[in-house]
């Protein structure tokens, strides 16, 4: 690993212990895309996600690249007596209309939705954190679940990611 990967894991694991949630996930998932297999941030990663389901996914991850991680098991242990199974959730019932695409000249100024530097819509990264702005954590349909079902983007921390959607509209 590299120093900045190793600093951002360090940085990573103290913003969860002292609850900066948000940040925990913004510096994990900078080091989880630089290395899928890093067992230490998806642990991590699974106490900074606040949605059970996205806490498994973590877990399932760990497991997957070392399968005696102790840590990883009990977490999982405890999500599944704590809520039972934990499949995705079905899509609604109904047809839904997305709405129509955003055009590509389209820029709005908006605020990083992790560390709230002001930033453009057209920009990948925010410049101040690094976080993603083509994502979901950024639109006003964020709570919509039917887009991200049509998209596969049903885990939070998939959301987190950037992603493509032609129908992504920013916070105002």
């Amino acid at each position: 690993m590299s120093d900045t990967i190793e600093s951002k894991l360090y940085d990573g694991a103290v913003a969860v212990r002292e609850g900066r949630r948000a940040d925990a996930q913004g510096l994990l998932m900078q080091v989880i895309e630089s290395d899928e297999q890093n067992e230490l941030a998806w642990l991590w990663l699974s106490g900074a996600v606040e949605d059970p389901a996205d806490q498994q996914v973590a877990l399932e991850n760990v497991l997957a690249i070392n399968p005696e991680n102790a840590a990883a098991r009990q977490g999982l242990t405890w999500l599944q007596s704590r809520y039972g199974s934990l499949d995705a959730a079905p899509a609604p019932a109904g047809e839904w209309t997305p709405p129509v695409p955003r055009n590509t000249d389209e820029v709005d100024e908006l605020q990083c939705y992790q560390c709230g530097a002001a930033v453009y819509s057209v920009a990948t990264f925010c410049w101040q954190c690094h976080a993603p702005i083509h994502c979901c954590n950024n639109c006003v349909f964020r709570p919509e679940p039917r887009c991200k079902v049509l998209q596969e983007l049903t885990s939070t921390m998939a959301q987190a990611g950037r992603n493509d959607c032609e129908w992504w509209r920013v916070t105002n």
